[in-house]
């Protein structure tokens, strides 16, 4: 193989992985960032607006409308500590299999402050499912 054949297979190659790379980088839509909800919940300006992907455990909030909320743990779910979770912008029935369960999901995050008081919620929810994931699905 000629010096011209060889520089122009490495070009190709150079550029068909640039190409990979940059076809592989979805929007932020597409790619949520994946984070702590703790991280979330300590940070929230830092998160509003974004779309994320978490962990935690989906349950009824405290409030009097009972809310859905994810939770951080289980004990938090089940004590209704309502500082360590986020209110989901989704309609979830009393029979759902993932209520009381840790889930994963896809979501944009919200904030809004003022008078003292905070409100964080997830709203467009996508791909919520159970985690860890079981092996018979």
């Amino acid at each position: 193989m000629s010096r011209k054949s060889s520089c122009l297979a490495v070009l190709l190659l150079v550029l068909s992985g640039g190409w990979a790379v940059w076809a592989s980088q979805g929007s932020e839509a597409e790619n949520p960032f994946s984070v702590s909800l703790i991280r979330v919940i300590a940070n929230p300006e830092k998160f509003d607006g974004r779309r994320l992907r978490v962990i935690g455990v989906l349950d009824y909030g405290g409030g009097l409308d009972r809310s859905v909320c994810l939770y951080v743990s289980e004990p938090d779910a089940r004590n209704g500590v309502m500082p360590n979770c986020i209110s989901v912008d989704q309609s979830v029935e009393r029979s759902d299999r993932l209520l009381g369960k840790y889930v994963i999901l896809n979501a944009t995050f919200h904030y809004v402050a003022g008078h003292g008081l905070e409100y964080l919620s997830f709203k467009q929810v996508s791909d919520m499912k159970l985690w860890p994931p079981s092996l018979d699905q």
